[in-house]
């Protein structure tokens, strides 16, 4: 599909239910979930771009476009909770994560508290495109969920996870945190 057709179906689909959408939009964001209407609705718009362009039926049904919204929210909410927090994932996950965990050691004082901020700081400290997958794989969500929420593969969310947390291991080594010594 050329881009003018495209841009002139997305054009059309936005003039028939653009403001179900934005209502969508709307109503899916409320105040205390702190996402801004504005990105989710910029972020719907490039999905259905994405959609027209790969799609060869020439109207998308409202139904399709209301499933857009609700996803582009959810995936926000779940971005923005990985941003909030680094939760601990529960013995048996993925190996790579529990072995680093096991080596940090439980939190019990107020030294394990400043350690806690080092682990923090060195995430921060990560690329961005490593910082994610290693967030989402210490809150427990598998390498095909990161996938999914980064828009990737399986396979590329994994590598960048586990790249991701032996080079946390190597940086948390070097701030001089302890037991992170290999065992192999």
């Amino acid at each position: 599909m050329t881009p003018s057709s495209a841009q002139t179906r997305l054009n059309q689909l936005l003039n028939q239910h653009g403001a179900r959408l934005r209502a969508l939009v709307l109503r899916h964001c409320s105040s205390n979930q702190g996402l801004d209407p504005d990105d989710i609705e910029q972020e719907v718009r490039i999905r259905l771009w994405r959609a027209v362009e790969r799609e060869t039926n020439t109207a998308l049904p409202a139904s399709y476009i209301q499933r857009v919204v609700v996803t582009t929210v959810i995936d926000a909410l779940r971005r923005s909770k990985a941003d909030q927090t680094v939760a601990l994932p529960e013995p048996g996950q993925e190996a790579g994560v529990e072995a680093l965990l096991e080596q940090i050691g439980p939190v019990r004082s107020a030294s394990d508290r400043q350690r806690l901020d080092m682990v923090q700081a060195a995430i921060q400290a990560l690329p961005e495109r490593r910082r994610q997958p290693v967030r989402l794989g210490l809150q427990g969500f598998t390498p095909d969920e990161i996938g999914e929420l980064l828009e990737m593969t399986g396979t590329m969310a994994k590598n960048l996870m586990y790249r991701g947390l032996y080079e946390l291991r190597d940086r948390l080594r070097a701030a001089g945190l302890d037991g992170l010594e290999d065992d192999d």
